[in-house]
């Protein structure tokens, strides 16, 4: 499906938002982008030595196929691949998905939706989006609602996301992101396609 903006520019969106909400409830909340050879290599370990944090990792969606009266969007199997391994690890994982006619209505007061990935799937879960609503809510292609979350049900999450040292913690983020990928004739491991923004919290 097509779209008219990146990824990585709903992140630059949607970040600031959770990040204001976790630093409220928290007291602190650091983004960050995972490099092996940067956040994970031994003088960040050093230098971070007797920190402990708890992880929050966020995959930001984009609106496709949009019109006057609704949206799709698409959450892929991979992201709930990962968030099923990471989970294991002690990480807590979600999608924000911003509701925007166009690039514009970025820099204005716009709804995100917020989605729990937790257990596998075995293929891509597309919705919709009636903006005809005034609080819109995704739909299967089915026709069946698509759970979400609210802001507090995130802070929940990280709530019982274990508390982990750096050492574990970037261990668990490098292990997070070797996930099983599944073919016609099964699955094979390798890394994900999709990497998400990482929220620290510290302990």
């Amino acid at each position: 499906m097509t779209s008219f903006f990146s990824e990585r520019t709903a992140e630059y969106s949607i970040l600031p938002v959770v990040m204001s909400y976790l630093k409220n409830r928290f007291g602190a909340a650091v983004p960050m982008y995972y490099w092996a050879s940067r956040e994970g290599n031994t003088v960040a370990r050093d230098v971070h030595d007797g920190r402990h944090v708890r992880i929050l990792a966020l995959f930001a969606r984009r609106p496709k196929s949009v019109t006057e009266w609704t949206m799709s969007g698409k959450l892929n199997a991979e992201l709930f691949e990962f968030a099923e391994r990471a989970e294991l690890l002690g990480v807590r994982t979600v999608a924000g998905f911003p509701v925007v006619r166009d690039l514009f209505e970025l820099g204005e007061d716009f709804r995100i939706l917020w989605f729990p990935l937790t257990r596998s799937q075995v293929q891509d879960v597309f919705f919709k989006v009636d903006l005809t609503r005034a609080d819109p809510a995704p739909m299967s292609q089915s026709g069946h609602p698509i759970r979400t979350l609210e802001l507090d049900g995130i802070g929940e999450a990280v709530s019982s996301a274990c508390v982990l040292s750096w050492k574990e913690a970037m261990a668990a983020i490098s292990d997070a992101r070797v996930t099983p990928r599944r073919t016609g004739s099964g699955a094979f491991w390798g890394g994900n396609r999709y990497n998400p923004v990482y929220v620290l919290v510290p302990a």
